[in-house]
């Protein structure tokens, strides 16, 4: 693997939870991917020359450990798949302190054509020097709760916002897609589909909990936090869109939770990217994982929708 990223997580960048925000650590991660094509020979400008881009199409998540505001972090990636034209990379983010890796991430990439959105193949120096960089997914970056073998929703066929009335899917996110948000394309980039996400998540947690009252996420030493995500990418939303985001429950187990989460094109109603996570409750006191009251969990078993999938 080589060094692609070194930076902090700051304390703007933490959430409720004291602890660095997922949608931070794919930005790192983002940040860390122009390293790592620069280093193969595909720097902005010979992407820009190209009409190539390198296009998020499937990534999977692990978080293993927490990071704390004022912590030192890196990142490092290598590549475990070569293809015509596609790559599928790992990157994992460590302690800069104990390096201790906190973060793992197993993206599949696929080369475009900036014009068209065609596959567009790799040069062969490209991926001579992607090959040099091969390696095994390391045990810790491996699946543990979500299957990568699934072939998905946009295989299975993927509803349209107007199909999920009534499934009794919950919407978390409504908004529109802001240019802090999207790449030089006008693309929305692939942390903020996360950051939608995580920003909608107090709005299931209202729906989540027997009584919600709205002081319970400031004053309780409980918190939430992801073990494990996996999104899937289908079409871009772009700058100025209406971005929606309707979640459900798959499965309720003794300390984490399975949920979808569907994100569309309010304008469009075209299902743009596909996610699933795995949730838990986080004792913020103790920093550690904890089974959710009893209460809670009846409740939880409610609202599971059968045959959800991402």
């Amino acid at each position: 693997m080589i060094d692609v990223f070194k930076g902090m997580a700051n304390t703007w960048e933490c959430d409720e939870n004291g602890h660095l925000n997922v949608r931070f650590y794919a930005s790192k991660v983002g940040e860390g991917l122009a390293t790592l094509w620069h280093h193969l020979g595909m720097s902005r400008t010979a992407r820009r020359v190209s009409g190539l881009d390198m296009v998020v199409a499937d990534q999977h998540l692990r978080f293993l450990r927490e990071m704390h505001p004022g912590w030192g972090l890196a990142g490092r990636a290598g590549i475990l798949e070569v293809g015509v034209d596609r790559l599928r990379v790992y990157v994992e983010l460590v302690n800069g302190h104990t390096d201790a890796v906190s973060a793992t991430f197993n993206m599949l990439i696929v080369s475009r054509d900036r014009g068209t959105g065609q596959p567009m193949p790799l040069a062969e120096p490209v991926r001579a020097r992607a090959e040099e960089l091969l390696m095994d997914l390391p045990a810790h970056g491996a699946p543990r709760s979500i299957a990568l073998d699934d072939p998905g929703i946009f295989v299975k066929g993927a509803p349209t916002l107007a199909q999920t009335e009534g499934m009794g899917l919950i919407e978390i996110t409504r908004g529109v897609v802001q240019p802090i948000e999207c790449d030089d394309a006008g693309q929305m980039l692939p942390e903020f589909y996360i950051g939608r996400i995580s920003d909608g998540v107090v709005h299931l947690a209202r729906h989540y909990r027997p009584v919600d009252t709205g002081k319970e996420r400031s004053t309780t030493k409980y918190g939430g936090a992801v073990l494990e995500y996996r999104l899937r990418f289908n079409k871009p939303l772009h700058q100025g869109n209406i971005v929606v985001v309707r979640s459900g429950l798959k499965h309720v187990g003794e300390k984490a939770n399975h949920i979808i989460h569907w994100t569309f094109n309010g304008e469009t109603g075209e299902l743009v990217s596909a996610s699933e996570a795995i949730g838990i409750t986080l004792d913020l006191e103790a920093r550690k994982v904890v089974p959710p009251p009893e209460d809670r969990k009846a409740h939880l078993q409610k609202l599971v929708i059968p045959g959800l999938a991402a």
